[in-house]
């Protein structure tokens, strides 16, 4: 039976008019291609000489590549081998000679280049390669750019030819291109533009960067990260919003690295209506601005929903995680995530506060917050005596109903709450119904400070129920 259904499954295909193999064809290609991998059209054209003369007839429309990888696979071989496709090449780690010149060679084929990746290439590499890199590459799609170490020389106007009108997928890493919005203005079909460790001769001014984005109306995924405060230092910062800002129609996604007040240039240019995950990391400064930011965010329809905050101290950051609750224990990936730097342990708490103050009261309200120390992080200060600005930071929440604490930081919490004079009790998280304590016993002095505030609460009227959890058993007080 099993052989007259593969011939049943044979004779079907074999007698499928053209158009509908090549749709199958295509979604194959689809399927099972990507940028690493561009090659998987090849099992179809070693089925029989039909599908080979079909998919070769229609290489555009299969986006059929020749994937070159020095040194393993030569440019000479792949190009005597299969018709005349456009390449996809793929240097990986430090090419030796022989890579090199492969390399070389595709790319002296600049109008069949459809992808271009290198990685981790070493200076010696980058300094043969990017001569040729000055022409016009009219079929390009992808081009990833990794150095091993960060590029010392600035890349000139004439990069690409100065356009890239196929380009889709732009990631630049430790490349000093300052012209860079002037190519952008060209790629018109770029959905996604990672430019990442930007050095200081790499600057780009929130202007011009928004002025680039006006023309990508496809872009779906942004990222933008300067290496060092450095990167901005004496670069002038602060403008008025415009009347009518950029509209990014298809961004969801955006990643920022640098100070607050370039980030607040930038967004107050911009609006972004399906963005749906955010991840910031400010470099420290004594005061953090980021209402634009607050105003950015609001704009965002997937954004406007955010109902859980979660804290967690890091090594040398905090991280704010905005993000929705469906479920207990299900979280929607739409995520503001923000991570200012603060490497001065003393003074976390209190950066804590002003950053949250600053953004969180335009925000959405907020039902749950979670804060999180990791073991390895437990610090000594949080063991120690109430830190006034803990109180500060708490007020921020008065919508809270959920309160998680892990054990590493519940100490420090429920001596907060423990301390509150009886008629001040409801002052701080008045709509707080419930705390979950995790990793904690259900005795000990950070149940008793904690048990302290939840009979206060009692008697005032508005009473807080307490969960622990030990091992895989829960509770309630």
């Amino acid at each position: 039976m099993g052989g007259i259904g593969q011939l049943h499954q044979q004779v079907t295909i074999r007698t499928l008019p053209d158009d509908v193999l090549l749709k199958i064809f295509k979604f194959f290609v689809d399927e099972m291609c990507c940028y690493d991998c561009p090659e998987e059209w090849r099992m179809l054209v070693h089925v029989c000489r039909r599908w080979r003369n079909l998919a070769f007839t229609s290489p555009h429309h299969l986006n059929l590549q020749v994937l070159c990888k020095p040194p393993w696979r030569s440019v000479k071989i792949m190009l005597d081998i299969w018709p005349e496709l456009p390449i996809y090449l793929l240097g990986y780690d430090h090419p030796n000679r022989e890579a090199r010149d492969d390399i070389v060679a595709a790319l002296k084929l600049n109008h069949r280049v459809s992808g271009i990746h290198l990685q981790k290439t070493s200076y010696l590499a980058w300094e043969t390669f990017v001569p040729l890199m000055q022409h016009p590459f009219p079929v390009l799609t992808h081009l990833w750019v990794e150095p091993y170490r960060p590029i010392q020389n600035d890349i000139s106007h004439s990069f690409l030819g100065g356009s890239a009108p196929c380009l889709q997928d732009l990631l630049l890493t430790g490349l000093p291109f300052p012209a860079l919005p002037e190519l952008l203005l060209s790629a018109t079909k770029l959905t996604r533009l990672w430019y990442r460790d930007i050095p200081p001769s790499g600057y780009i001014s929130p202007q011009a960067v928004v002025t680039s984005l006006s023309a990508l109306t496809r872009l779906e995924s942004l990222s933008l990260t300067f290496r060092s405060p450095q990167s901005l230092s004496d670069k002038p910062i602060r403008i008025s919003p415009p009347h009518i800002r950029t509209l990014l129609p298809a961004l969801t996604y955006l990643r920022y690295q640098g100070v607050s007040g370039y980030m607040e240039d930038l967004v107050a240019q911009i609006d972004a209506p399906l963005l749906e995950s955010i991840v910031i990391t400010f470099f420290h400064q004594e005061v953090l601005e980021v209402s634009q930011l607050a105003k950015f965010v609001r704009h965002a329809d997937k954004l406007s929903l955010l109902d859980r905050a979660e804290v967690t101290f890091q090594d040398d950051r905090i991280s704010v995680t905005l993000s929705q609750e469906l479920l207990v224990g299900s979280v929607d990936p739409k995520t503001l995530e923000l991570d200012p730097i603060c490497s001065e342990r003393d003074l976390r708490v209190s950066y804590l506060a002003q950053f949250c103050a600053s953004c969180l009261p335009t925000l959405s309200p907020f039902e749950c917050l979670d804060i999180q120390v990791p073991f390895e992080l437990m610090w000594e200060e949080f063991i120690l005596d109430p830190d006034p600005q803990w109180l500060e930071f708490l007020r921020l929440f008065n919508t809270v109903k959920y309160l998680r604490l892990n054990r590493y930081v519940a100490s420090r919490v429920a001596q907060t709450l423990r301390g509150l004079p009886a008629e001040r009790v409801t002052e701080v998280l008045p709509a707080l119904g419930n705390v979950f304590l995790s990793e904690l016993e259900p005795v000990g002095p950070v149940m008793e400070a904690i048990s302290e505030f939840a009979d206060a609460r009692q008697l005032s009227g508005h009473p807080v129920s307490i969960y622990y959890r030990d091992g895989n058993e829960g509770g309630v007080h």
